[in-house]
């Protein structure tokens, strides 16, 4: 057990083997059954994180403290809850929880179960607020408005995102999917899916790792990718016209070859499972519905369209969204003039965000995320870790949990399991509190640009 802790300490300060061989035995999770004694094993109860630790010169604590929020939202559709649960452990009164042991691998810690029940096993973290694309949907303004993101102090190092990530695997989490901004501009991008390949390999069983990417640097990362055991490639594509490319990302038509390229390469090799995200504007290209339902011919990859969402500086109306109906319509069209039925699937888990479908024969499959129009909040089991080390419970929320902060403050993995027990616990039921998709888009302001929020 000593060495097995001394090994996990030593991967929560960054010293991390050159090769996955290196590692002298794998890491073993303790059960949570019995006395509850900390959370994991990776720092102990009331350390400090060290400068050298965190990768900064000195610690800084943001104004609003490591239990800050970064935002407001209305109280109303807001779980009960009592005073302390704002507040992290330690920050006076009583504490808000008492440390938890690292769960074994089925188990989740309580403080991943929110007030309705749902149980939260899958971690979504944005490496960065930075994209080499503007797409419509995703980015405010256009070029001539700059956007400002975040300062490089400002971000998580990749050492706090490898103990951040340890801490709520040990919590319970059990997939992982790095987003963005674009995660691949990010200059350690290899150090960072190098250490979540250790992570998941010294576990008694691997995580699920995935990648949402817009394909343009993708091929470049993909043998370090195989190595690092990340299988699932989410690529966002919203044109096969390569004349489109240019209006719908505002960047060169030439990089939607490279692209292309990397669909190709990824959905060659079998060691990856590629989705194909499209969000659908209406008078972009709804018309080119029929033309991604075809790549599910050829290629093993599941082609998933997605409805127009609204967030800060994008514009969103409901003139321009595409819904469900309207999609199923379009394939179902397209599929008759083709002589092709259409067949229902079941998801692949309760947790599902698409519901899919997929012609009889064809290799690959489609799917549609409804957000708009018939959203899947009862089954999420999301959370996602921003950039800049908020925790956020819900795609659509206005509120987040700084645990960067607390990690600069030299917050113990206790303490900062208290800050996400509290922002998973005050959870709303539904669309971030929101009533419909008319309240999203009165509200979309208030909550972040799609890009700092990492889809």
């Amino acid at each position: 057990a000593q060495a097995i802790s001394a090994q996990v300490d030593a991967w929560a300060q960054g010293q991390v083997p050159a090769r996955r061989a290196r590692w002298a035995e794998p890491l073993r999770l303790p059960g949570s059954g019995g006395a509850q004694q900390g959370v994991g094993r990776g720092m102990r109860a009331g350390a400090v994180l060290t400068a050298s630790a965190c990768g900064h010169s000195g610690a800084r604590v943001g104004g609003r403290g490591f239990c800050g929020a970064a935002g407001s939202a209305s109280a109303a559709r807001r779980p009960a809850l009592p005073a302390a649960a704002w507040l992290p452990a330690g920050s006076g009164g009583a504490a808000l929880r008492a440390p938890l042991a690292g769960v074994a691998p089925g188990d989740i810690d309580p403080a991943l179960v929110d007030a309705f029940g749902r149980r939260h096993r899958y971690l979504r973290i944005s490496l960065t607020d930075r994209c080499n694309l503007r797409c419509q949907y995703c980015m405010p303004g256009d070029d001539e408005e700059p956007i400002v993101p975040n300062e490089h102090g400002d971000l998580l190092t990749a050492g706090e995102i490898r103990r951040l990530t340890r801490l709520f695997v040990g919590m319970g989490v059990r997939k992982v999917r790095l987003t963005g901004g674009e995660p691949t501009v990010r200059g350690d991008f290899s150090r960072i899916i190098e250490d979540l390949g250790e992570l998941s390999a010294s576990l008694p069983e691997p995580l699920s790792i995935g990648l949402t990417t817009n394909g343009v640097r993708l091929k470049r990362f993909l043998p370090q990718l195989r190595e690092a055991g990340i299988r699932n490639v989410n690529l966002s594509l919203d044109t096969l016209v390569p004349a489109k490319f240019p209006l719908l990302t505002r960047r060169p038509q030439a990089w939607h070859a490279r692209v292309l390229d990397a669909l190709e390469e990824v959905a060659r090799q079998d060691f990856f499972t590629l989705k194909v995200n499209c969000v659908l504007l209406r008078g972009a290209n709804e018309d080119e519905v029929g033309a991604f339902v075809d790549l599910t011919e050829r290629l093993p990859v599941e082609v998933r369209f997605l409805e127009f969402m609204p967030f800060d500086g994008n514009s969103w109306s409901a003139n321009r969204l595409v819904p469900q109906a309207d999609i199923l319509e379009a394939v179902r069209g397209h599929l008759r003039r083709r002589g092709r039925e259409l067949e229902r699937l079941p998801p692949d888990s309760p947790h599902d965000v698409a519901r899919l479908w997929a012609v009889p024969g064809w290799q690959g499959r489609l799917g549609v995320i409804s957000s708009m129009t018939d959203a899947f909040c009862g089954g999420c089991n999301r959370l996602r870790l921003t950039s800049d080390g908020q925790l956020r419970n819900c795609l659509f929320g206005e509120q987040g949990w700084s645990l960067r902060d607390g990690l600069r403050a030299g917050a113990s993995d206790s303490e900062l399991a208290g800050v996400v027990a509290s922002g998973v616990r005050q959870k709303f039921s539904k669309l971030g509190g929101k009533r419909d998709m008319h309240e999203l888009r009165e509200r979309g302001k208030h909550n972040l640009p799609m890009i700092a929020l990492g889809g």
